[in-house]
């Protein structure tokens, strides 16, 4: 575990991690149902020999191409470059436990970009029939980037057999994947439906407006039947302490996961509304007021999924920090400091010095004194003695690991935060 990695006064490796991911994923998901919604919706527009729907259909492809292939793949390789320097240890065994996926990944992502500039660029040079193909097949290309990217964020979660056997397929297909699949491209459809509403809003053609607006309904109605069957699914997959965890025993998982239902259910409803019901009022504050909604949604669960397996990166594996669960006894015994050589470089030979080494070492990926889950509120007014017992319950939080280290370097680590906090010598 001895990898440098992000320290930053003012933002934590979470939030640098979380305000890339979202916006990623929000991105992603939509480049998986947009890339159904628009190859359905020309095949019924040359069906139809409706002309101004394929105009329709073709400015949505524009969209795809701006939001997918430019800032889906700008934020993706920023997700690589953040977890990379907030997690280096975390990354490393993804990379390698995974290595045959992400390389399957990879091809089916270039198959995807690929197709997507051939359908973008061949719009009326080519045949409808070759042009609905490589709609297809750009399609096929996100929508196994999806299939195959789900197995690995679940198995952080729900890694089953993998921690006895260590097998690739044991740890791919684990007990939350097939429910992240359902779930995931559900989320797909509802965000080709919502986004849909944003070129709707600029449409002044009447006919079309309402046709596309119940197209758009039918995705957002399959994709809310798809996601909260797929969710509850995966919630019931899960083991018996995170779905108490999720169910109130602990506030603030609680609340995010169901923010993210109740926000979902009223992004259901409204949508469900405009594109049913009244499809010709559809207009941009809907559009943006749907966007909105739906990233917050989705937003609070991806928040709800990942502190489910706090206090691990891989559960039962690795903890948030990069410890692995095995080396445990042995760094209790030899030090964390013997494997964090980075963290004493540059500093004095003192306790305080040492404390620090020990956070940076140890702390830092989820906690900071103050600013983001500070630890100033969490010991403030506790005298050192007071903080180093402390120190010896952190497991006592179900969400917490483990003071890993000997007792010397949890001393000083106790007097660093001291002094931080209280101003201690």
């Amino acid at each position: 575990m001895d990898f440098p990695f992000w320290i930053h006064p003012y933002i934590s490796g979470g939030q640098l991690i979380a305000s890339i991911a979202i916006l990623h994923v929000f991105i992603s998901h939509f480049a998986v149902g947009m890339g159904l919604y628009v190859v359905l919706a020309e095949q019924k527009a040359v069906k139809n020999e409706d002309g101004e729907l394929l105009k329709f259909v073709k400015t949505n492809s524009s969209l795809i191409l701006f939001i997918s292939a430019i800032l889906g793949a700008l934020t993706g390789v920023g997700i690589w470059f953040s977890i990379a320097l907030v997690s280096p240890a975390g990354t490393g065994s993804l990379i390698s436990i995974f290595v045959w996926g992400w390389a399957s990944e990879w091809v089916f992502f270039v198959l995807e970009i690929s197709a997507l500039l051939m359908y973008y660029y061949t719009w009326d040079k080519i045949s409808h029939k070759t042009h609905i193909f490589i709609g297809w097949l750009y399609f096929i290309g996100a929508f196994f980037s999806l299939v195959i990217i789900a197995g690995i964020i679940a198995f952080q979660l729900t890694p089953g057999t993998w921690n006895t056997d260590r097998t690739f397929w044991s740890a791919f297909f684990n007990a939350s994947y097939l429910p992240q699949v359902v779930g995931r491209f559900g989320i797909s459809l509802i965000l080709a439906a919502v986004y849909s509403t944003l070129v709707l809003s600029f449409t002044k053609n009447e006919r079309v407006k309402k046709t596309a607006g119940h197209f758009s309904g039918i995705f957002a109605a399959a994709g809310f039947i798809l996601t909260f069957g797929g969710f509850y699914w995966w919630e019931i997959s899960l083991p018996q302490n995170i779905q108490g965890l999720l169910s109130g025993g602990n506030a603030i998982l609680t609340n995010f996961f169901r923010y993210a239902s109740f926000t979902a259910l009223g992004l259901a409803i409204v949508s469900l509304f405009f594109t049913f019901v009244i499809p010709k009022k559809i207009n941009i504050v809907v559009a943006v007021i749907l966007m909105v909604t739906g990233l917050y949604s989705f937003g609070y669960y991806e928040f709800a999924r990942e502190r489910a397996r706090k206090p691990f990166i891989i559960m039962d594996y690795m903890y948030a920090n990069g410890i692995l669960k095995s080396e445990v006894s042995r760094l209790n015994k030899e030090g964390i400091l013997s494997e964090t050589d980075w963290t004493l470089l540059g500093k004095p030979d003192t306790k305080i010095a040492k404390g620090r080494a020990v956070f940076e070492a140890e702390c830092v990926s989820c906690h900071e004194i103050e600013g983001y889950n500070a630890l100033k509120p969490k010991v403030q007014g506790m005298g050192e003695q007071d903080i180093a017992f402390f120190l010896t319950m952190l497991d006592s939080n179900p969400l917490m690991p483990p003071f890993v280290g000997t007792e010397t370097e949890r001393k000083a680590l106790a007097a660093y935060i001291n002094k931080e906090v209280n101003g201690g010598s």
